[in-house]
């Protein structure tokens, strides 16, 4: 089977797949969500805020970076990135339920920069496609927990081979304290292809003193502080590099504005890569203000632009490597839209 041929069959199987609303996976212009475990429930979203398979609500998006100059080299580089992610609920019981998503994500590259080390042109593109399953039961003591389980491939060339298939594991457990008001909370994750390749554990105390202020105190580390009716202020950090600070005002019932600061990471397993270990990996920095319109009580939409630094790509076995065939973008601007559900 051509390479074309089976990414258009995983394409199919997602589609088929995500026939029902899904929860979706971040996209950096979201307000971070508290990554906290889920509540006594029935829980709706998994412990890691934006994780594989944890989420925010379903949705499209789509961001244009403007070429700039690349570091080292005679070349410009430009892309766009979209994403569409798409998912429900399937199965419903008294103490738990099941909950499908798929998640397609994709960049377009518009460069004729090289990997200096292995000298072979900068991919054109590099997509991610991932289905998954979250179980989230509710125990009789009002414990709550779930397993998490996903596959895809994330890669210049999806499903090329066994090779660029992703794994997802995880599983988290969230303990009352204080008479319901708090919570332990841990858990594990594993992500074969992920950014790096070991078991990242999770421990956390999720501290609400009150309404206007809460805090996720370990790892994944959140503050929520509401400090006037309008402005709300969020802070997350979710492991490895995944930073999030916003500042919102709300203008009317129906509109917000927002300005972030956020550090975003992804990784990829490259088409004939000459070490099987090796991922390929983009990191950036992010300066963003935008404009959240409340379209109706099940949809919102969004324009936001800003300003990206500290943008560079590299291969090797995790993040912390000396990476190989490094590839670094000068700073530039980016708009971006988005349209999401909510139920």
């Amino acid at each position: 089977m051509r390479r074309t041929d089976r990414l258009a069959l995983a394409l199919a199987v997602a589609v088929v797949l995500a026939a029902r609303p899904v929860a979706a996976q971040d996209d950096p212009a979201e307000p971070a969500p508290t990554p906290t475990l889920p509540a006594a429930g029935p829980p709706t979203g998994g412990p890691m805020g934006g994780g594989p398979m944890g989420g925010g609500p379903p949705g499209y998006d789509a961001t244009w970076y403007p070429n700039q100059a690349v570091d080292g080299q005679s070349a410009d580089f430009g892309f766009v990135r979209q994403g569409l992610s798409v998912g429900a609920p399937v199965w419903r019981g008294d103490a738990g339920m099941v909950v499908a998503r798929v998640a397609v994500r994709n960049t377009l590259f518009f460069t004729d920069a090289v990997l200096p080390d292995s000298a072979r042109p900068f991919p054109d593109q590099l997509s991610a496609v991932t289905a998954g399953v979250t179980y989230l039961h509710r125990f009789d003591n009002g414990w709550s927990g779930g397993l998490m389980l996903g596959v895809g491939s994330a890669s210049d060339r999806p499903f090329d081979s066994v090779d660029e298939v992703t794994a997802n594991v995880g599983a988290f457990l969230r303990v009352p304290a204080c008479d319901g008001r708090d919570a332990w909370q841990f858990g594990l994750l594993y992500m074969a292809g992920g950014a790096v390749n070991f078991p990242i554990p999770m421990a956390a105390y999720a501290w609400n003193p009150s309404d206007r202020f809460r805090v996720n105190i370990g790892l994944p580390f959140s503050v929520f502080w509401q400090p006037a009716d309008d402005w709300t202020v969020d802070l997350s950090y979710v492991p490895l590099n995944n930073v999030n600070a916003r500042v919102t005002y709300q203008v009317a019932p129906a509109v917000r504005l927002y300005g972030a600061y956020e550090f975003l990471n992804e990784s990829y397993l490259l088409a004939g890569r000459p070490d099987p270990e090796d991922r390929f990996f983009a990191f950036e920095q992010r300066l963003v203000a935008g404009l959240r319109w409340d379209v109706a009580p099940w949809a919102t939409a969004e324009l936001n632009g800003g300003y990206s630094f500290g943008r560079s790509y590299g291969a090797g076995d995790s993040q912390w490597d000396s990476l190989s065939d490094r590839v670094d973008v000068a700073p530039g601007p980016f708009v971006g839209l988005n349209g999401r559900l909510r139920f």
